[in-house]
């Protein structure tokens, strides 16, 4: 969801963090992402626990808030 901060694990056991943000405002590698990105879309409707995959990211959900 837009303003949410999302804590994810790779397949590869990489954690990281990121807040939803608009387009304007995302800069991944400062861990802001753009609501409209693919990973983004992939996060949205998922709950904790959960698995997403969007292009070569497969990852879980680790954290909401």
């Amino acid at each position: 969801q837009f303003g949410s901060t999302v804590t994810i694990e790779r397949a590869d056991g990489r954690r990281q963090k990121f807040r939803i943000v608009g387009e304007d405002e995302a800069d991944p590698a400062h861990g802001t992402l753009s609501h409209a990105s693919p990973l983004a879309r992939a996060l949205a409707g998922k709950s904790l626990g959960d698995a997403v995959r969007a292009g070569n990211i497969e990852a879980e959900i680790l954290a909401i808030e």
